[in-house]
């Protein structure tokens, strides 16, 4: 799928609805970005959940206590959490253009008061968007594995694919191949708005946590930087003034002696390298 027309009858008709609303002034213009932006999320959110073992659904019960990532016709992201006394945290991040529905909406505590049902909207109680449009995909973990893994595969689905939604959706205004979406003021919103805290108390702490980074790997030690890696200096030897010979001319020449230097180096976790190899990002 790689045109419009390829899409089904359904998908096009949502996309055309979407397009609409976008404030965008060509029609036929609006409708092609529109569809690549719903392209490429549909890649993403495939490429993610196969990448974390997840399974697809196509009914899912309210009293089922999994979390479950939904994607809409519409290419709008739906993260529901772990069912806690008959609420969940959802996370909805839609299509920026979109002029009826915020771009991102975060509630704390809503409710499924019915199932939900693929090619049918999703209904939420309690939440600042109460309906979807259809339900595309639907996504959660086995059965059997333990809540506290699937809310961890949750977290890092829902890290993953907000942010890679939100360097799609900024195509939509910012037509370039060299957007930066990880920039530091972009992440500092990020983590501010979904641990509700202040941009300045989470600037302060990232601050706080690189200069710890940097001291400790300035005083010797291997830094662990969690699922990413470590980082770590190499020591390389001191090395004494030699004779040697001009690699153009043969001629003899003195090299001069070198005192020992540290060079900064990071070594990339196992668990990293896998992911690089599975999981492909915006764009590619």
């Amino acid at each position: 799928m790689e045109k419009f027309e390829d899409l089904s009858p359904r998908i096009q008709g949502h996309l055309r609805s979407v397009a609409g609303t976008s404030g965008l002034p060509n029609a036929e213009q609006a409708l092609e970005v529109i569809t690549q932006n719903w392209l490429e999320k549909h890649r993403l959110f495939q490429g993610q959940t196969s990448a974390l073992k997840m399974l697809p659904m196509r009914i899912f019960m309210p009293e089922d206590p999994r979390p479950i990532l939904l994607l809409t016709y519409s290419g709008s992201l739906i993260a529901l959490g772990i069912l806690v006394s008959g609420g969940r945290s959802l996370e909805y991040f839609s299509i920026k253009l979109r002029l009826d529905i915020p771009d991102w909406v975060r509630c704390p505590n809503i409710r499924l008061d019915q199932a939900l049902k693929l090619d049918e909207p999703g209904i939420f109680s309690n939440s600042g968007v109460s309906q979807c449009s259809d339900l595309l995909m639907m996504a959660v973990c086995p059965e059997d594995m333990p809540l506290s893994e699937q809310e961890k595969r949750m977290r890092e689905a829902v890290i993953f694919l907000t942010n890679g939604f939100a360097k799609i959706n900024r195509t939509l205004t910012l037509p370039t191949s060299d957007l930066e979406h990880f920039t530091q003021k972009n992440m500092v919103q990020f983590l501010a708005k979904k641990n509700d805290l202040t941009q300045g108390s989470v600037k302060q702490l990232l601050e706080d946590y690189n200069t710890m980074v940097e001291a400790g790997v300035l005083l010797g030690e291997s830094v662990p930087l969690g699922k990413l890696g470590k980082v770590f200096l190499s020591r390389k030897k001191a090395q004494k003034a030699r004779v040697g010979r001009n690699p153009l001319t043969g001629e003899e020449i003195t090299i001069s002696a070198k005192p020992e230097t540290f060079t900064p180096r990071f070594r990339f976790s196992k668990s990293i390298k896998e992911k690089a190899q599975r999981t492909l990002g915006p764009g590619e």
